[in-house]
């Protein structure tokens, strides 16, 4: 065989053995879109199924649990919000979440912040991590303890010092991976310029911490949101309650409306499905650098 066939003979090789490679890719990318296509409504058909029955009334729910509506009765919606007071508890809910999202930023951030730049408070960082090991139903007892010797049981103080208390190993976890990351020369060339320790903190670590800062926010604004059991034990007062307790207030002892409590639990959950679709992206960037970086 001569140099030119041989040329030519590999030439007809590599060109058929392209479709094939072509079939390959078109076969795994359709598994790949079937795949994520059957989790995608497997996670979003319970939600779904939630939303169409709050547009129904009870005995379309039992009648035909999987059918549209015939009509589409928003009326639940303004008895969930007014007459079972979810707004009330929506309103307690909001001030919680934010308020407790605030300061746990604003603590883990400076808490980080000493634990990477300082050598001798780097063991608060196994101190925090200890706080992420121990289960919420260990401490029950004694936070309840606690809060009832400083007259903080069933008061909105309390239980934002607990959604503090909970939250905050894990965005110390968080935050000192990240910031790990930055590095130190920003803050010699701040501390030459005469910036002081705190203005160094604010004014060019925070920024450039924004994606472990966002991703620390959703996670802590998710877990503010949810908490249910601590919100059950140590708010009793009907005016303090969250909308967690609330969505869990519409179920009677004998007797249960299911369209109502479903367009409560719509309520509860709209808002935070919201929030992450608009933070996710620097969610998942935090959480990328920080794991790179770390």
């Amino acid at each position: 065989m001569t140099p030119a066939q041989g040329d030519t003979h590999m030439a007809v090789q590599a060109v058929s053995r392209r479709p094939r490679a072509r079939g390959r890719i078109r076969v795994s990318t359709v598994v790949k879109y079937i795949v994520l296509t059957v989790f995608a409504v497997s996670a979003l058909y319970p939600f779904i199924w939630v939303l169409i029955s709050s547009l129904k009334t009870d005995p379309e729910i039992f009648g035909s649990p999987f059918s549209l509506p015939s009509t589409l009765h928003f009326e639940n919606y303004y008895t969930a919000w007014v007459l079972a007071r979810i707004g009330d508890y929506f309103g307690n809910s909001v001030f919680y979440a934010f308020t407790g999202v605030l300061v746990i930023l604003l603590c883990s951030a400076m808490t980080s912040f000493i634990i990477t730049r300082m050598d001798r408070f780097r063991f608060l960082y196994g101190y925090f991590t200890l706080g992420i090991m121990i289960p919420v139903h260990a401490v029950l007892i004694p936070t309840f303890v606690l809060l009832k010797n400083a007259n903080l049981y069933n008061t909105r103080m309390g239980f934002i010092f607990i959604l503090i208390s909970s939250n905050l190993a894990l965005a110390v976890f968080i935050l000192v991976g990240f910031m790990k990351g930055v590095p130190k020369e920003l803050d010699e060339a701040a501390l030459i310029d005469g910036s002081s320790f705190a203005r160094t903190l604010f004014s060019i670590i925070l920024p450039i911490s924004k994606p472990g800062l966002a991703t620390v926010g959703t996670l802590t604004l998710l877990n503010c949101w949810n908490e249910y059991l601590y919100a059950y034990i140590m708010l009793a007062d009907q005016n303090i309650k969250t909308i967690t307790q609330g969505v869990f207030a519409m179920q009677g002892q004998y007797v249960t409306n299911y369209a109502y409590m479903c367009a409560g639990l719509i309520i509860a959950i709209v808002p935070v499905m919201l929030f992450y679709v608009v933070f996710q992206e620097q969610v998942m960037e935090g959480m990328t650098a920080g794991a790179i970086k770390g």
